[in-house]
């Protein structure tokens, strides 16, 4: 009787497949080297049959080759099993190739490090995966996996002190402004008014005159003034141009909680704030006078008579006067049910207006607002290329010079999209001899305006004091150098955009404006766009209805980009906050969140809303935020401590809440004194919404709730002025800084 083999050897479970063949001649079986006697006499290498492998066992393959099935194959010799394996598969046959005693020593060692066959970093401990990183997608580590301050300022800040000294610099300034700006610094150097670190004073200065030479130097501004064709109109002609309104006044509710007052304002009309917020003189209020100075209000309701769409303040004005610009929706127009937002829409008479606000310097050397002077609707302006969608002036800096003139005042660049689809930019002057009464001006024509064809412009962003980009309906983005443009146009013949083929006279007829970047960067409708100015502006960021905010580098679009991880829909608010080198946007779970420009696909939540956000304003001279909500509520909350380090607890705190009623053909009330509240990040927005029934809800709210529009003043001694549009026509304009 034959006896047992002791030592039997170890076969595999999966089905074996013939051994490949390698060879090193790169043209093996082409028939362009049969004729070549070297081609069939280079030896073929056969990479499982060398005898470098030292921990293959020859007679155990023998063995396991003449066990084969003949199951396993099939009729043209071939193996019916695959022969690529998963790694559990790999492992396995690894282990067949060596002894029980290697078998059990390799999984023993294994066990001991940590390690597991379904993952190859399961069970590692969190600073062995630190010494031994994988190789990731991205090339990075994944930030989210690590909570240690240090490794997280390292991915959002870097390692430059370029860069890590305008970061320190904000947090010691603006850090401990939990929710509302400081007025002043405390002699600590800490709060206050400010520019923002990452652009230097010599930066800001050389912006400030040569970013402007085409305007001044190269007859920018006559040129832009002549395409205009601008002419005065009366009072009765410019009525057209206004709103329907849906009756002749607006009523509210105002003042201290409990006690509050009603109001009416038709519309063109103002009041002090401080009227509304003040408690009557009775007796019951006399101990309140007693216990000290109450803190007068600084501000002014305005009532447009509809519902606002647009407000942005005008930069580059350090007097005493500060202009805001307005554009109102006319719900009471007839829109065609079949018109498409793909497509330009019918051109019906609007207009812009533009506020003025008088300031008065305390003793401090900050602007406030001056309550002898009320604000005054210094012009309008008159246009028929339907409503107006967005409103922006140049945030470039920009220095007083002599050619400004005597006569007339300089408001600035505004740029704008129109409801016939075209992105059009308006030089803004004003009349220093012009009386008390409001200027009503008709523009014809706009000092630089263009719309690629087979679409619209939807949305816009200024790069530079020459660069415009706006986003389109069909994806694309398109960036103009206007400076160019305008300047170019006075001599056509000299122009790089004219046509060789025409005659000379006609050659400003066929003048177009080419965008010199026009790509497609989304898959559908660009919602609203972002750039980094002024510290990166080559950098733009653009939000679109495929759920995506994509960062692009203008320089390099095509390969330097990165996509934030997809929502159900896009946002519909960007901003840029310097101070943070990150964008700003809500989210689908009403999230605010910080998209840094070295980690944009991962999202830093840092407050939390009631409702979904309609708007979102960014400080230009601090790091507070204004976010504008449907329910009618208006948060400020400054991002900058948790941003840095996410176990700092974060704080809001509401301006005021407005609510809307249908009863007495619509009432409005606004409630403030909203004390400082401690966010819960950590805390499920889905619990939130859940009833008793442990179903989920979302409460929808009348249109005339919401805030439309919210917008900080860019001016360095007027920084904390804030100002929020509602959907029910009123505008409240105050001083909020403390």
């Amino acid at each position: 009787m034959p006896m047992a083999d002791p030592t039997p050897s170890r076969k595999s479970a999966r089905g074996r497949v013939p051994n490949k063949k390698y060879s090193i001649d790169a043209f093996e079986g082409l028939d362009i080297l049969g004729s070549e006697p070297e081609a069939e006499s280079r030896p073929i290498l056969n990479l499982d049959d060398t005898e470098e492998d030292a921990d293959f066992n020859a007679e155990a393959a023998v063995g396991e080759d003449d066990a084969t099935e003949e199951s396993d194959v099939t009729a043209d010799g071939k193996s019916d099993g695959s022969g690529i394996g998963t790694p559990d598969e790999e492992y396995e046959d690894a282990l067949s190739y060596t002894s029980e005693t290697d078998a059990a020593k390799i999984v023993k060692d294994e066990k001991a490090q940590g390690y597991s066959r379904s993952h190859p970093r399961e069970g590692l401990s969190r600073e062995q995966k630190r010494l031994n990183p994988e190789t990731r997608s991205r090339g990075i580590i994944a930030p989210d996996q690590y909570s240690d301050r240090e490794f997280h300022l390292k991915n959002l800040i870097g390692t430059d002190p370029k860069e890590v000294l305008p970061m320190v610099q904000s947090r010691d300034k603006w850090a401990k402004d939990l929710t509302l700006p400081s007025r002043v610094m405390d002699r600590h150097s800490r709060g206050g008014m400010g520019h923002p670190f990452s652009y230097s004073e010599d930066q800001r200065q050389s912006e400030a005159s040569a970013a402007w030479d085409w305007y001044y130097h190269y007859e920018g501004r006559a040129l832009m003034v002549e395409k205009q064709s601008m002419h005065p109109l009366g009072v009765s002609e410019a009525a057209k141009y206004f709103p329907r309104y849906s009756k002749p006044s607006h009523s509210f509710l105002m003042g201290p909680y409990g006690k509050q007052h009603k109001y009416s304002l038709a519309p063109g009309e103002y009041m002090d704030i401080a009227e509304g917020c003040s408690l009557p003189s009775n007796g019951e209020n006399e101990s309140v006078a007693d216990k000290g100075p109450v803190l007068k209000r600084h501000g002014w309701i305005l009532n447009t008579g509809a519902k606002v769409r647009c407000l942005d303040w005008a930069p580059n004005h350090n007097g005493k006067i500060q202009f805001l610009a307005v554009a109102m929706a006319d719900s009471l127009h007839l829109v065609d049910a079949k018109s498409s937002a793909f497509a330009p829409s019918y051109s019906y008479p609007t207009c812009v207006q533009i506020w003025a606000f008088a300031t008065s310097i305390d003793p401090k050397g900050m602007g406030c607002m001056d309550p002898a002077e009320p604000p005054k609707l210094v012009q309008v302006i008159c246009t028929e290329w339907g409503h107006v969608k967005q409103l922006k002036w140049c945030p470039a800096l920009r220095n007083s010079r002599n050619e400004d003139g005597r006569e007339r005042v300089f408001v600035g660049l505004l740029a704008g999209v129109w409801g016939d689809g075209r992105v059009r930019v308006l030089d803004i002057q004003l009349d220093k001899a012009q009386s008390s009464s409001t200027c009503y001006v008709k523009y014809e024509g706009a000092g630089f305006e263009s719309r690629p064809p087979n679409t619209i412009c939807t949305c816009l962003a200024w790069l530079s004091a020459t660069d415009l980009a706006a986003g389109c309906a069909n994806g694309f983005v398109a960036v103009w150098d206007i400076a160019d443009i305008i300047v170019s146009s006075a001599d056509p013949r000299s122009s790089d955009l004219a046509l060789p083929d025409k005659d000379a006279d006609k050659q400003s007829s066929y003048l177009t404006t080419y965008p010199y970047f026009y790509q497609s960067l989304h898959q559908s409708y660009v919602l609203t766009m972002a750039c980094a100015y002024p510290d990166h502006p080559h950098f733009l960021a653009t939000s679109s209805m495929d759920g995506y905010i994509r960062l692009t580098d203008l320089r390099t679009p095509a390969t330097d980009f990165v996509l934030s991880s997809r929502a159900r829909h896009g946002a519909t608010s960007l901003e840029y906050h310097p101070a943070l080198r990150s964008f700003i946007a809500p989210d689908e779970n009403d999230y605010i969140r910080a998209q840094p420009i070295r980690l944009f696909y991962c999202a830093l939540s840092f407050a939390r809303t009631d409702s979904a956000v309609l708007s979102i304003s960014v400080g230009k001279c601090h790091t507070c935020i204004l976010i504008g909500s449907t329910d009618g509520s208006v948060t400020v909350t400054n991002p900058l401590p948790r941003v840095l380090n996410r176990k700092s607890y974060q704080h809001k705190q509401k301006w005021f809440q407005h609510e809307w009623t249908r009863k007495g053909q619509g009432v409005s009330r606004i409630t403030e004194g909203y004390k400082v509240e401690t966010l819960d990040l950590f805390k499920g927005r889905r619990e939130d919404k859940m009833g008793k029934d442990g179903v989920g809800h979302t409460t929808i709210y009348e249109e005339e709730m919401g805030i439309m529009q919210v917008s900080w003043n860019p001016n360095l001694h007027c920084g904390g002025w804030a100002a929020a549009g509602m959907g029910s026509g009123l505008i409240r304009v105050e001083d909020i800084a403390i």
